[in-house]
């Protein structure tokens, strides 16, 4: 049996409520030219039980499930599924996620048609009601791989890894930052710095599934990782040919990262005395130069707010938290 054309990458973990879901989506593909890599990352529930139930009643899309003897992380994770992977390309599933029916068959096409290295795609995200909350968009057109890097700086791409349809051998090769939380921001800008042909398509195709328990609607310290992040993503992007790219990596840094870890803190956080460690370091890596920055970047009220923080942080926190409850 020659080796499909596509492996999914799927790490599981604490997802017993959604597994179920996520594989009938992908077993319900009108292509079949895929495979499908599970890890159960050492799963405290039954979600590995299930995805191996799930799998193992039906013989239509090839599979194999391994189970690490720790838990590893997603990143880890991710780089156990993709030693395992036999296909030309990989993609990131999510295991609380869904997917269109015809993801597989039409980033292939994509990626055949035009020999690209990457194919990225558009999504949507589902509220915990079951509504969409917002799109998003992926453009349409073929880039180069810096090029598509320079639009993640701009704020114009999203750095997801589930959007993306990559070549192994290139996500193989990339760092991935192990024990970090927003790990997708520093493996997409390297598989991207590393592509000659990015396609873009407006096809949404990919359903982001938030919950009420997930990353971003808790508190979480490790939420700080973000500033490990940005260091790594200056050290693989800094030596790229990208124009004005001090003022789009401070847009990237700034504008997105900082501004992350503040209101995501502010937000999630019961009680000050949680947010505080969090808030103050923030607080005392922001510069007078960094506001003005953000101003002169047209970002007068995220300026504002900011310098906020900066005199204060008991008064953002504050700030935040009422604004956020209207």
């Amino acid at each position: 049996m020659s080796a499909p054309r596509i492996s999914v990458l799927l790490p599981i973990y604490k997802v017993e409520d959604y597994i179920e879901d996520c594989l009938d989506s992908l077993l319900s593909q009108s292509c079949t030219d895929f495979e499908i890599i599970a890890v159960d990352d050492c799963s405290p529930d039954r979600s590995g039980e299930i995805a191996a139930r799930v799998l193992g009643q039906q013989d239509r899309i090839s599979w194999k499930l391994i189970r690490n003897i720790d838990n590893k992380g997603l990143a880890e994770t991710r780089k156990i599924a993709a030693s395992e992977a036999r296909g030309d390309y990989v993609l990131c599933v999510d295991s609380d996620d869904h997917v269109h029916r015809d993801l597989i068959c039409t980033v292939l096409r994509e990626a055949d048609q035009h020999d690209a290295d990457v194919v990225i795609f558009a999504a949507e995200r589902i509220g915990p009601d079951g509504a969409v909350n917002a799109r998003i968009d992926s453009g349409d057109g073929i880039i180069t791989g810096v090029e598509a890097v320079q639009k993640i700086l701009e704020l114009k791409l999203q750095a997801f890894c589930w959007n993306k349809l990559v070549r192994r051998s290139i996500f193989v090769a990339a760092d991935h930052p192990c024990g970090l939380i927003f790990e997708d921001v520093c493996v997409s800008v390297q598989t991207l710095a590393n592509s000659k042909v990015v396609r873009l398509i407006p096809d949404n195709l990919y359903s982001y599934m938030i919950r009420e328990s997930g990353i971003s609607r808790r508190f979480n310290p490790q939420v700080v990782d973000l500033f490990t992040i940005m260091d790594r993503v200056e050290k693989n992007t800094a030596s790229l040919p990208i124009t004005d790219y001090k003022r789009l990596f401070f847009r990237l840094k700034y504008s997105w990262a900082f501004r992350a870890i503040a209101f995501q803190t502010a937000i999630s956080a019961p009680t000050y005395r949680l947010a505080s460690p969090i808030l103050q370091s923030v607080s005392e890596k922001l510069r007078v130069k960094h506001l003005l920055g953000l101003f002169a970047d047209r970002h007068l009220k995220l300026s504002i707010t900011m310098t906020m923080l900066k005199i204060h942080p008991w008064i953002f926190y504050c700030v935040v938290r009422r604004f956020n409850r209207r």
